[in-house]
């Protein structure tokens, strides 16, 4: 039995009461990221099976060029973007000149055209049109850890009924820090989050704020 099957009320709660320290576990190696919607369901690992074959290639090689795939749905779970296209996103960039990109596209195959190498190490690809605000990823990947779902839709679905640009994601990383949010393109993380801390976090991000007592650090750098 695993711990968030557990009496102790999971992971994350376990976290919480042992207030395991959060600083320096945001990923180091996440240097880009691709995150591409799919409605679900999303299995525990690997992707979805009627994942187009091109895309599914792209998202399971993207972790060797230090690109991170994420697949992400509307928090109300409405799976297509308007015009009936899907929705992908693209952002990467040094520290001070980072980047957002947007496609909605009718084929989530279109990520075959993304050069991974560069996508990793340059500027902004012009696969999509581009986003100047900035974007909102909170873990909800039950099947994977079943903690993210007990904390992170909850968190999820109030920042959606805000109206912020928040998207529900696969797998972040730190479980138990759930419920956990990225913030692109500046790849900053936090955790430990609430229906009580999230919004005041969200906003903090959405300005390219930090929040310390929830921040993990920032993906793509070393811990220091």
């Amino acid at each position: 039995m695993s711990v968030c099957d557990s009496a102790l009320g999971g992971c994350a709660a376990v976290c919480r009461t042992a207030r395991e320290p959060m600083a320096d576990t945001a990923p180091p190696r996440a240097k880009a990221w691709l995150a591409v919607e799919h409605p679900g369901p999303w299995p525990a690992f690997g992707l979805p099976a009627d994942l187009p074959p091109a895309a599914a290639e792209v998202l399971t090689v993207a972790p060797a060029y230090d690109v991170r795939p994420q697949l992400i749905r509307r928090p109300d779970r409405a799976g297509r973007a308007g015009g009936g296209d899907w929705t992908i996103y693209a952002a990467g960039g040094p520290p001070g000149a980072r980047w957002l990109e947007r496609r909605l596209t009718d084929d989530v195959a279109d990520v075959a055209e993304l050069d991974l190498a560069a996508l990793s190490s340059g500027p902004a690809p012009g696969f999509g049109e581009r986003v100047r605000d900035r974007l909102l990823l909170v873990c909800t990947h039950g099947k994977r850890d079943v903690c993210c779902a007990r904390y992170g839709a909850p968190v999820a679905r109030d920042l959606a009924a805000r109206g912020l640009p928040v998207w529900e994601t696969t797998h972040l990383g730190g479980d138990q820090f759930a419920a956990n949010l990225v913030c692109l393109p500046d790849g900053t993380y936090h955790g430990l989050l609430d229906r009580a801390s999230a919004a005041g976090v969200a906003f903090a991000c959405l300005r390219g704020e930090v929040t310390p007592t929830h921040y993990r650090g920032r993906a793509g750098v070393g811990p220091a």
